[in-house]
């Protein structure tokens, strides 16, 4: 079953697409798309990495989050603490509706995905998230009232010092759940000194990562990313029956 819809949050009309296996197993993964993304992924990976999920009895929720891909609102006015207030907001919903609830992330929609799993609400309620190249933005120096431009898209600072305020660190600090983290080797857009520290951490947990090599932020190799797939569902199984 798969549904097409917009969802009213804070005032804006967010397009969202849900995918169940019928009947419904009560278990799911909200994906989150990266910075000037969309619902389906770099090269669609969110709608591959969806059909496989489908197949091991997971739904999955893709999203555009408020002011991008077909949800409403201008870009320029994206808000990274309104991507972390509609992505709480969608973990809370399923919560509420008695589903196993796993977060999955790309780019900053991992770094979103990092702090929404560590809010003292949600402790203990989300088993395990997935991080794909998550950026802590934690070295970020920007005036957030100047309007930047980048790849054709324009947005205001203040979206990276609200993402740096949101503690990527401290909420990965925070979490006490099952962590599945990947980067690429060459990552063009997070710091080999951000990458190397987040790594650290998730393995000071004793919780796996992967680095993808010769792969950059996104895409990667169709081939390398059928394995990131496969390994990510039996981590999903070692948390979500």
């Amino acid at each position: 079953m798969k549904k097409t819809y917009f969802e009213s949050i804070n005032n804006k009309q967010v397009f969202c697409i849900l995918t169940e296996p019928e009947p419904s197993q009560k278990k799911i993964v909200i994906m989150s798309h990266g910075f000037r993304g969309s619902s389906t992924g770099p090269a669609r990976t969110f709608v591959d990495f969806e059909s496989l999920l489908l197949k091991e009895g997971f739904s999955v929720l893709r999203f555009d989050q408020p002011c991008g891909g077909n949800s409403e609102g201008d870009y320029l006015d994206s808000s990274f603490n309104e991507w972390i207030h509609t992505t709480s907001y969608f973990a809370q919903k399923y919560l509420d509706l008695g589903y196993q609830v796993a977060l999955f992330g790309q780019s900053m929609g991992a770094t979103t995905t990092m702090v929404v799993a560590g809010q003292d609400k949600f402790k203990d309620q989300i088993p395990c998230i997935i991080l794909w190249v998550p950026d802590a933005k934690s070295n970020i120096s920007v005036d957030p009232n100047k309007i930047y431009e980048e790849d054709g898209q324009k947005y205001r600072g203040s979206f990276w010092t609200e993402a740096a305020a949101a503690d990527f660190c401290g909420a990965l600090d925070k979490y006490n759940g099952g962590i599945h983290l990947v980067y690429g080797e060459h990552d063009k857009y997070v710091a080999k000194e951000l990458r190397e520290k987040t790594i650290a951490k998730v393995q000071a947990k004793g919780q796996p990562y992967m680095i993808l090599p010769g792969q950059d932020h996104s895409p990667w190799d169709f081939d390398l990313a059928q394995q990131v797939y496969q390994e990510e569902i039996s981590f999903l199984s070692q948390y979500i029956k």
